[in-house]
């Protein structure tokens, strides 16, 4: 249990890190992206406007405030551009003008080497089969940044400017900070695992002060209700049976049988390490079905077995015959007067099993049954009024389950209510 529960706080704080990591680093990924295909984009609006001659255009603006200006670049709002009088010969842009028929009408190859007239003519087609007016292309390896301008009616204007390495810097930027993101978890995980003791250790102590407790209450315990018990024993032999001295034993047993409970539900959740060997589920079950058969019957009630033969599952013997023991002993406890307490068993996969045992029930519409398996928790109290126990057996049912490396579910469908173990 405690190995479980230290596996669930590594993997929420890693979750959680994990988390945190991609809170930080898509938003500086998007935020760059976005910065970048505003400068394209104001960069080739402006070529295009100046006619794509830079030659006595270039803007020399003074920079400003820098987290003024790389937030105005983000939204898009500043309309400056960095551009200084070398950039006419490190900028590498075309343009094209498509004429309403789709022909092409005008290049202007002047400033690009990479591109020749069909090539041109192709990317200004697939530029137009596009619904956005910006956008990235990728030819020959390269990258362009393309705008698409309407400067009279019917005719198209689609520049295109060379930006291959300020792609690749994105995309390098992008893997180096997911892989340096990926290390930090690795790191955080190691960390949070070698610190994962020591942070859940007030609650391990908590849970083994809790265990130590149960223990030793129920063997303290044990002695006076034996003692009570053998008492008014002798009473009803010198003075004979009366309603007070039935009332007495009665609870005498109720109270050793939740002692037992509480102990055997202590045991079994401190067994750390459970040696799982092969066990014959169909035997199992079949002697649990014919130890409870008197009992069903003589209650007024059908008992209905389906055990498929030769069920081997990986188990511990023991706890495999107290699970069989639970559930049976409770379908047969919360049974509808005169109803039908159903057991089935059959093989699921190669190696596997699933235990059915249902029981009508027909005032459990409406029920959480979730909550079945919490310790101490009895649904409509007034409808098990009359049952002894105390909600006990089947969080008990489900710590085997959890320890033979199953399942164990509940469900309510026209009347009937069923538990499932999935071995």
């Amino acid at each position: 249990m405690i190995k479980k529960l230290q596996r669930k706080f590594i993997m929420i704080s890693g979750l959680a890190v994990v988390i945190v990591m991609l809170c930080l680093l898509l938003p500086v990924n998007l935020v760059n992206r976005i910065r970048l295909r505003n400068e394209l984009k104001k960069t080739i609006s402006f070529i295009m406007e100046s006619g794509g001659d830079l030659s006595g255009s270039v803007e020399t603006e003074d920079r400003f405030d820098f987290w003024h200006e790389a937030i105005e670049n983000v939204t898009g709002r500043n309309r400056s551009l960095n551009l200084t009088p070398e950039s006419r010969y490190q900028l590498r842009y075309f343009t094209v003008v498509v004429e309403q028929d789709g022909t092409v009408s005008d290049l202007s190859l002047s400033h690009i080497a990479a591109v020749d007239e069909k090539l041109a003519s192709e990317m200004a087609k697939r530029a137009l089969s596009r619904p956005q007016t910006n956008g990235f292309l990728e030819a020959q390896l390269n990258s362009y940044f393309y705008l698409k301008q309407e400067p009279d009616e019917g005719r198209v204007m689609i520049g295109f400017l060379e930006c291959t390495r300020e792609v690749v810097n994105l995309q390098v930027f992008f893997y180096i900070s997911m892989g340096f993101g990926l290390l930090l978890i690795l790191v955080f995980l190691v960390i949070i695992a070698f610190l994962s003791r020591r942070a859940m250790q007030p609650y391990i102590d908590n849970i083994e002060s809790q265990r130590e407790f149960i223990t030793n209450a129920g063997h303290e315990l044990k002695t006076p209700l034996a003692i009570i018990s053998a008492n008014t024993e002798v009473i009803v032999m010198i003075n004979g049976k009366s309603e007070w001295t039935d009332s007495i034993l009665a609870q005498v047993r109720r109270g050793t049988s939740l002692i037992n409970d509480l102990i055997t539900l202590s045991r079994t959740t401190e067994a750390e390490q459970v040696v799982l060997t092969d066990v014959d589920l169909s035997n199992v079950l079949r002697e649990s079905v014919q130890s409870f058969k008197p009992v069903i019957e003589n209650a007024g009630k059908r008992l209905v077995s389906s055990i498929q033969g030769e069920v081997v599952v990986k188990a511990e013997a023991k706890m495999l015959t107290e699970l069989c023991n639970i559930l049976v002993d409770n379908a047969a406890k919360y049974c509808d007067d005169g109803g039908e307490v159903m057991v089935s068993l059959k093989k699921r996969g190669r190696t596997g099993a699933q235990l059915q045992v249902s029981n009508d029930y027909k005032d459990g519409s409406g029920e959480d049954y979730g909550k079945f398996f919490r310790r101490f928790y009895r649904g409509d109290v007034s409808h098990n009024s009359r049952h002894s126990g105390y909600g006990i057996g089947l969080s008990m049912a489900q710590t085997i389950a959890e320890k033979l490396k199953g399942s164990i579910t509940a469900d309510w469908k026209e009347g009937v209510i069923t538990f499932t173990v999935l071995l």
